[in-house]
């Protein structure tokens, strides 16, 4: 059975999460303890998400956590972070190079890695699939897959939302197009 482990709980991850979680076991994580906390309890502050729907995930197939260890064996890993930029106008790729950097540690042979956050073309090819190449001695294409996902979500839209828009997906080849 194919487990998912979305990384980032934000307003794009957290929709995403609770989506698949009806179809599959989905792991949720994300570094903040506090909202870990509210979304076991049912809360979110985003407000993407009602109360009912929440508990309703966890009771079946989602688990939220801040554990990384939850996060082995998962087959396909969606990193769903913020990419904010500096002052300078330039992106802060901290908190993707640290989520592909936590994905290559548990990323087994035959997984995928997805990108949904917002970053400039090329990055992926330029800078995370190096580094997870560089981190697990596994080659793209052969040992492992990857897939991006434009960012679609509006926070807020309770009208264009997750399971409303036209989601548009790429692949680093046909296979894994095709898996995705």
């Amino acid at each position: 059975m194919k487990k998912i482990s979305i990384i980032g709980l934000g307003y794009v991850g957290l929709p995403l999460a609770i989506e698949f979680s009806k179809f599959f076991n989905v792991i949720g994580y994300d570094l903040d303890s506090n909202r870990i906390h509210d979304l076991n309890k049912g809360i979110d502050k985003t407000k993407e998400c009602s109360s009912s729907l929440l508990k309703k995930s966890i009771k079946n197939n989602l688990v939220i956590t801040n554990n990384k260890n939850l996060l082995n064996n998962s087959n396909y890993f969606i990193i769903t972070v913020p990419t904010p930029i500096f002052k300078n106008k330039k992106p802060n790729l901290n908190y993707i190079k640290d989520a592909t950097n936590l994905v290559s540690k548990k990323l087994n042979k035959g997984g995928f890695v997805i990108y949904e956050s917002t970053v400039y073309p090329g990055l992926i090819e330029e800078i995370c699939i190096p580094l997870i190449e560089r981190k697990t001695k596994f080659k793209l294409n052969n040992d492992f897959f990857c897939g991006y996902s434009p960012e679609r979500i509006n926070p807020g839209d309770k009208e264009h939302n997750l399971t409303s828009i036209v989601k548009i997906v790429s692949a680093s080849n046909k296979y894994g197009l095709n898996k995705i």
